[in-house]
């Protein structure tokens, strides 16, 4: 994994490019969601360097990307927000300069794989920080 100059991509780890359903535990990976390869090939094709930004071990982070292939389409894994093209994360409300409507988006806010939970005990709130 090197870095580029191209425009960058920071795409999260845990409901974008693998199935999470919620926190399993840090040594816990989900399965790799389908498309994902496929997506990750098309942002490279189109120019941009693609960045994993999570809150996980980095390590285990690149073990995971090497086993489902991913490896080579990435360039960098970090648990730090670099500067950005911009930024993929399941749980992520897209500001557009007004504040009531973010804090009522936020108020009502639901990753889209927690809107598969119904009567969750997450109601909204994951157990362990998002990666």
């Amino acid at each position: 994994m090197e870095q580029s100059q191209k425009p960058v991509v920071c795409v999260d780890l845990d409901g974008v490019l693998n199935t999470y359903d919620g926190w399993r535990g840090p040594e816990f990976f989900h399965d790799l969601r389908p498309g994902a390869d496929r997506f990750l090939r098309q942002l490279n094709e189109a120019g941009f360097a693609v960045v994993i930004f999570t809150v996980r071990y980095t390590p285990w982070v690149e073990g995971w990307l090497a086993q489902n292939g991913l490896a080579p389409l990435v360039s960098a894994v970090t648990d730090r927000k670099p500067p950005a093209h911009v930024y993929l994360d399941d749980r992520a409300i897209c500001f557009t300069g007004d504040f009531g409507q973010a804090l009522g988006e936020i108020l009502t806010f639901r990753a889209h794989w927690e809107a598969d939970i119904a009567g969750s005990e997450h109601a909204g709130l994951p157990d362990q920080p998002p990666a």
